[in-house]
């Protein structure tokens, strides 16, 4: 071994750097979000930047660039799901509001501070935010339990008012704005105001108005309040709707609130004041400007095919920026006749996800939007799937393809497989199964459709709901299918399919197999099935029964082995099956995991599942994760395994005694704990994580290498002075041992890598920064072949 490394060190020498990597904008043990922001509720103008808020996202818009980037928090954020923001032009701030509470200041110098009061304060009843508005110097939280006043100079909360309504009952502020001293409130009693000179946490210090709309009697909810040159309005909705203007009084109790003419709307989305008047917004009628002379003017129309404006700010150069909820960030420049730009970053057309497929051989990942609820429900959703390469996203949905020819649209799509040829069969949850090569070029499999299909539609008074949970290819290009009909008629739900022929095979019916849900296919060409956690009581007895070992071929005598708690599973209501690099079948259950590793199968041994014991670290002398419900599980190519639960991410050691990494939305981008599904693309080691909050995926340290080994990807090289990351190899033979040296071959770093990739933080055994030089990976696969040299630059300060 030393020989060789010595012999490669001497060679290096005579080589060029193969080619440098190809580009990758996020580096190792980093995030990416891969979150719609199609969908934009809130804006506010930064000058330079639009800030928005989608349904699942937040992103600046650079003015000057026209460019977008979405921020988390890997970029210093403290949550997810902005629901209400506004910018302070005079501190220069953005305040942002998250749906639970929890508040961060963007300030100037790009630090975040975080005000965590309210989301650690136990409050009775809820906490949802409403507005954001700024006035006077502080930042007014409109919430459910009242309003937030936070003090943008010192960046504290300096008063809560919740106590605010007659009798000092609590309310539900919708909206705050502050003008000629006085602090207006939008809440669910009517308007109120009170004097900012005076001790507003009394409630005998406020003034509520309840206008009452002509010819109705009684009043109606006002949801919005603004200023605008010193005046203050509200919109109220319902019949008779309009904008009121606020009408002063030398007594406050005697001030009235006048309607405004040509105001009127179905509903109204925000009012905003800018620098020519009152921007009116509404779904219906766009965004209209109430300006100073009175006159009423509509500004930005509802674009075709859209009526679903949220809100809409006016920039300094004119130009004014709207979120279309349909269309994303619209820009309208002023004047007659001007068209519309829309910007929308390339991204999954919605939040939605319940499987994942990362296929290594084709670099492409799927995510697929339907879905059914924990006892079998279908949801019916038809939102399409959804398709990750090259760094771009395709949307496959009816709004992207609305040809039926073009793309079938079909009833909610749970999961999908690869065949060689990188054919896509798609799962669907009511819609069989679809046979996908792109628009236009699929095959769609039902109850006996095409003719000889042997799916089966639910409970056989449905033949056209066709449920299929789960799809599985053999390395011969065949097609597993598992289809849940509950028909309780002794036909079996597992079968395989044969695209070149366009035959089927289907497995003997077995006590469960027309509960099927997941699917493993194991080295021996077995499959591992699992019997739907809970279903009809006629189908397979209620309660779950756990899963079975099947073998394909028709003349064998092994009849499908049952594995339950009595053959070591924790438990026998099964949310995922996965094989390892062993070859070992894991189970993903409500109460932890466990494995299969017996290399002769299932038939040949009477040998069953056993649970990992944790030996070191977080939870020793447990079974690995023993009180979680594991719904996601996914292998590496290290062997290590990922698992999604319902309190977050966890990485664990190969054998599952060790926990390695646990994400959570505390000390990650994830948009939530509860973890749907976690594929591993192992071309680039990339972690796939669905939650029930969106996508996201996670640069993983470990790669699988196919066929011949290049050992040429280095990212990044060269590796800049500011660059304070992890540098990453990959290519390398699988579990390759490495060895950094610089060029007068001194040892810097030696290591085993993690499938195909290595990882350095630049150090030297010292524990510094190594010096700026060139530097040399040198690997070989654990018999000392296929060995190989690479350079790296490294610049330091």
């Amino acid at each position: 071994m030393t020989h060789l490394f010595r012999s490669l060190l001497a060679l290096a020498g005579l080589l060029l750097l193969a080619g440098s990597s190809q580009a990758q904008t996020v580096g190792y043990g980093d995030w990416q979000l891969h979150l719609p922001s199609n969908r934009p509720l809130r804006l506010a103008d930064a000058g330079d930047r639009v800030y928005v808020a989608t349904e699942n996202a937040f992103y600046f818009f650079d003015k000057k660039l026209n460019t977008s980037q979405v921020l988390s928090q890997r970029d210093g954020l403290n949550g997810v799901n902005v629901a209400a923001l506004a910018y302070d032009s005079v501190s220069k701030q953005t305040v942002l509001a998250y749906r639970d509470a929890n508040i961060d200041i963007l300030q100037a110098n790009g630090r975040v501070r975080n005000i965590s009061d309210v989301l650690r304060k136990s409050i009775q009843g809820t906490k949802d935010i409403n507005q954001v508005s700024i006035g006077a110097g502080k930042a007014y939280v409109s919430t459910s339990f009242g309003l937030l006043a936070i003090d943008l100079t010192k960046l504290e909360i300096s008063d809560t008012y919740s106590n605010i309504g007659p009798g000092g009952a609590v309310v539900n502020v919708y909206d705050a704005a502050v003008a000629g001293g006085a602090l207006y409130a939008a809440t669910s009693v009517g308007l109120l105001r009170g004097s900012l000179s005076q001790n507003l946490l009394d409630y005998r210090n406020w003034t509520l108005y309840q206008p009452v709309l002509p010819g109705t009697a009684t009043q109606r909810v006002y949801h919005f309040v603004a200023t605008d040159a010193g005046q203050v309005y509200a919109a109220v909705e319902g019949s008779g709707s309009s904008v009121y203007k606020y009408v002063p009084a030398a007594n406050p109790t005697a001030a009235t609130w006048q309607p405004v003419a040509g105001t009127g709307a179905g509903q109204y989305r925000s009012l905003r004041s800018s620098s020519v008047g009152l921007l009116i917004v509404d779904d219906q009628a766009g965004v209209r400007l109430l300006g100073r002379s009175g006159a009423v003017t509509t500004v930005v129309p509802p674009a075709a095919g859209s009526s679903f404006i949220q809100d809409a700010v006016r920039s300094r150069d004119g130009n004014y920026y709207v979120a279309n909820y349909s269309l994303g960030l619209q820009r309208v420049a002023p004047g007659v006749g001007k068209t519309s730009e829309f910007f929308v970053a390339n991204g999954p057309e919605t939040g939605t996800s319940f499987g994942l497929l990362a296929d290594a051989r084709s670099n492409k990942v799927n995510v697929f939007t339907g879905g059914y609820s924990e006892r079998y429900q279908p949801n019916g959703a038809k939102n399409g799937f959804y398709e990750y390469a090259g760094g771009q996203w395709t949307n496959y949905t009816a709004k992207a393809f609305p040809s039926l020819t073009a793309f079938p649209n079909p009833t909610s799509p749970v999961r999908g497989t690869r065949t060689p040829d990188g054919t896509l069969y798609v799962a669907t949850y009511g819609g069989g199964l679809l046979e996908w090569r792109g628009p236009g070029d699929f095959r769609r499999f039902g109850e006996n459709s095409p003719a000889g299909s042997p799916l089966l539609g639910t409970f056989s008074s449905n033949p056209n709901r066709v449920e299929i949970t789960d799809v599985a290819a053999t390395p011969e290009g065949k097609v597993w299918v598992v289809n849940r009909h509950l028909e309780n008629n002794g036909r079996s739900g597992l079968s395989i399919f044969d695209p070149a022929t366009t035959t089927w095979q289907v497995i003997p019916y077995t006590f469960g197999f027309d509960a099927l849900e997941r699917i493993a296919l194991d080295d021996n060409g077995y499959a591992w099935v699992s019997v739907s956690r809970k279903t009809d009581a006629s189908s397979v007895g209620g309660p779950a029964i756990g899963l079975y070992a099947v073998d394909p071929n028709p003349t064998s005598p092994n009849a499908p082995r049952l594995f339950n708690t009595s053959s070591g599973l924790p438990d026998n209501q099964i949310y995922e099956l996965a094989k390892d690099r062993r070859g070992y079948i894991w189970a993903a259950t409500i109460k932890g995991v466990a494995y299969f590793r017996e290399p002769e199968g299932p038939f040949a041994t009477t040998n069953g599942f056993s649970q990992p014991l944790v030996t070191r670290g977080e939870g020793t002398g447990y079974n690995a994760l023993y009180s979680e419900a594991v719904r996601a599980l996914a292998v590496d190519g290290a062997d290590r395994k990922w698992f999604g639960t319902d309190r977050g991410l966890w990485l664990f050691s190969p054998d599952a005694d060790e926990a390695l990494l646990h994400f959570t939305t505390a000390n990650s981008p994830l948009p939530s704990d509860r973890i749907i599904d976690v594929k591993v693309n192992d071309k680039t080691g990339e972690v796939w994580v669905a939650t029930d909050g969106g996508v996201v995926s996670f640069r993983g340290t470990a790669t699988v290498t196919e066929g011949d080994v290049k050992c040429s990807a280095v990212f990044p090289n060269p590796v800049r002075p500011e660059f304070a990351g992890t540098l990453g190899i990959s290519g390398l033979a699988n579990n390759a041992v490495v060895k950094i040296t610089d060029v007068a071959g001194h040892l810097v770093y030696a290591t085993k890598a993690a499938g195909g990739t290595v990882t350095w933080n630049l150090t030297n055994p010292e524990g510094q920064r190594v010096r700026s030089g060139v530097y040399l990976v040198l690997s070989t696969d654990a018999d000392g072949k296929n060995g190989c040299v690479s350079k790296v630059a490294v610049l330091s300060k």
